[in-house]
């Protein structure tokens, strides 16, 4: 009973964190094209099937997406229900570092934009293409 009483309020404490931790999470995905797995990502409308935007990504570079599904609520970073309205994109080096939540860190920004998006559910795709020096193997 007494351990029970001691380990009450850490607990309360540690959920508390947890459930505020989940308001922060953000709709942020990164992509990595290496020499050795060249990557093209396009968004895609879930409704239509149509491609909204597309990049093949150079090798040496990630692609950062960020989706924005607009206002200021907690809610509407996390809810699968609310469409994006935008999405940022932005080329980096491989050497920047992807910090959770946040802008890449270190590298170099080589490009980047702004997309809006149509008030529909998106899905993102990302296949693989052939590496460069494939034909030499």
């Amino acid at each position: 009973m007494l351990l029970a009483r001691r380990l009450a309020l850490p607990l309360i404490v540690c959920f508390t964190l947890l459930a505020a931790a989940g308001g922060c999470s953000r709709d942020i995905h990164v992509f990595r094209s290496t020499a050795n797995s060249p990557k093209n990502v396009a968004v895609i409308s879930d409704t239509t099937g149509e491609t909204l935007w597309s990049l093949n990504v150079p090798e040496g570079q990630q692609l950062r997406l960020d989706f924005d599904r607009g206002g200021s609520d907690n809610e509407a970073y996390r809810s699968p229900n609310i469409p994006a309205k935008t999405m940022r994109w932005d080329l980096y080096t491989l050497d920047a570092t992807a910090v959770w939540g946040q802008k890449m860190r270190g590298g170099e920004r080589l490009d980047g934009g702004k997309v809006d998006l149509p008030a529909q559910p998106t899905i993102m795709s990302m296949t693989l293409r052939e590496p460069a020096d494939a034909a030499g193997r």
